[in-house]
C-alpha cells in the first residue's frame, strides 16, 4: 500500500470536501428557512440542525484528519499531534470529539424518523413536538454525544502499554511514528507487551454503553422508518388530508430516508463490523482505513437529497439557475426599442 498517495489523497479529499459541504449545508439552511412550505412545522428546525451538525463536523474531520486502523482487539482513531496548532492533551480531546460526533450523528437521524412517524398522528405529534417541546428532542443527541465523549476519553484514549505494543504495526503498515499521534479506540481485550489477551472488564461494560447508543439509534430509525412506510402507502391514501400535505409528507419521508441511508452505508455499518470484528479478535488491517474517506465525503453527499426531492427547494433551485443564466442577456423587444431610439437619435443628430 503506497501510504504517502494514501495521506495525499485523504488531505485532499478533506479539504475538498470541508470547502463543499460547508456552502452547501448553508445554502440548504437558507431554502430550509425561506422556502419550505408552512406546513412543515417545527421539523424545519430538524433539518436545519442537522445542517449545523454537518457542518461542525466537517470542520472538526478537517482539523483532526482521523485515520482509522484495526488491530485483532482494536480499532484506533488516530490523530496526528506532531505539528499541531493544539497541544497534545487537546488533540486527544479533539479526537473523542470526533468519535462521539460520529457517533451521536446515528442518534440524530433517529430523531428525524421519531419525528417524521408520530407527525403522521396529529394529536400525538401537538402534545410531544409543538411549540417549545422541540428543544427538549433536539438536545437528546447531545446527550447521546456527551455519554460518547466521556466513555472514549476516560476509558479508551492511549496507555504506555497498548502504545509499545502497536508502535512496530502502525509504523510497518502506516509509516507513522507513534510518538507523533495520539489515538483513542473501544476494545474489550487488553494486550501486554506479548501480546497476551485478557478480557477487560472495564472496557466490556464501556462497549456495552457504546454498543446500546448504537442499537437504540438503529432500533428508532428501522421502527419508524417502516411506520412511516406504511403510514404513508396506506394510511395517507385514505386519509382526509389534503393533496398538498400528502405530497409533503412523502417528500420529506423518501429524502430522509435516501439522507439516512447514506451515512449507514458510508459510516455506521463499516463502522460497526470493525467493531464487532474487535470482539471476535478478527483483524481487518489496512480495510478500515475505508471509514477515513467515509468520514471526508459524508457531509458533502448528505444535502443533496433534501435538495433535490423537497419540491419547494427544488424549485428554488431550478429559479435561481434560470435567473443567472439569463443574467446579461437583452431581451429582443428590449434590443430593438434600443436600435429604434439609436436611429431616431442619428436622424436628430444629421
Amino acid at each position: 500500500m503506497d501510504l504517502s498517495s494514501f495521506n495525499s489523497f485523504l488531505k485532499t479529499a478533506q479539504i475538498v470536501g470541508t470547502c463543499i459541504a460547508n456552502p452547501l449545508n448553508l445554502f440548504l439552511i437558507y431554502l430550509i428557512w425561506t422556502k419550505s412550505p408552512k406546513k412543515i412545522g417545527n421539523y424545519k428546525y430538524l433539518m436545519i440542525y442537522v445542517s449545523f451538525y454537518e457542518i461542525l463536523f466537517s470542520v472538526i474531520a478537517y482539523v483532526t484528519e482521523p485515520l482509522l486502523h484495526s488491530f485483532s482487539t482494536r480499532v484506533i482513531v488516530i490523530v496526528k499531534a506532531k505539528g499541531s496548532i493544539f497541544s497534545r492533551e487537546i488533540c486527544s480531546i479533539l479526537d473523542c470529539l470526533m468519535c462521539a460526533m460520529y457517533g451521536s450523528s446515528m442518534n440524530v437521524f433517529a430523531l428525524h424518523f421519531l419525528y417524521r412517524y408520530v407527525s403522521l398522528f396529529p394529536k400525538a405529534k401537538k402534545v410531544l413536538f409543538d411549540g417549545m417541546k422541540i428543544i427538549f428532542w433536539l438536545m437528546i443527541p447531545q446527550i447521546y454525544g456527551v455519554v460518547w465523549l466521556v466513555t472514549y476519553y476516560v476509558v479508551f484514549r492511549e496507555t504506555p502499554e497498548y502504545t509499545e505494543f502497536i508502535r512496530k504495526d502502525i509504523l510497518e503498515h502506516l509509516d507513522i511514528d507513534v510518538d507523533d499521534v495520539v489515538y483513542v479506540g473501544p476494545y474489550y481485550y487488553m494486550e501486554d507487551k506479548d501480546g497476551v489477551h485478557d478480557l477487560d472488564w472495564t472496557a466490556f461494560w464501556s462497549m456495552a454503553i457504546v454498543w446500546f447508543l448504537i442499537l437504540s439509534s438503529a432500533v428508532t430509525v428501522f421502527i419508524c422508518g417502516y411506520g412511516c412506510y406504511m403510514k404513508i402507502t396506506r394510511g395517507l391514501a385514505t386519509s382526509s388530508n389534503s393533496i398538498q400535505t400528502k405530497s409533503i409528507q412523502n417528500q420529506l419521508f423518501y429524502a430522509l430516508v435516501i439522507q439516512s441511508a447514506i451515512p449507514f452505508l458510508l459510516m455506521y455499518i463499516p463502522s460497526s463490523i470493525a467493531l464487532f470484528c474487535t470482539l471476535i479478535q478478527q483483524n481487518i488491517g489496512s480495510a478500515s482505513l475505508f471509514i477515513s474517506y467515509s468520514i471526508a465525503i459524508y457531509p458533502v453527499v448528505d444535502p443533496l437529497p433534501s435538495l433535490f426531492i423537497v419540491r419547494n427547494y427544488r424549485k428554488a433551485i431550478t429559479e435561481m439557475i434560470r435567473y443567472v443564466t439569463s443574467c446579461g442577456k437583452v431581451k429582443p423587444s428590449t434590443r430593438q426599442s434600443s436600435m429604434q431610439i439609436a436611429t431616431v437619435r442619428n436622424k436628430l443628430n444629421s
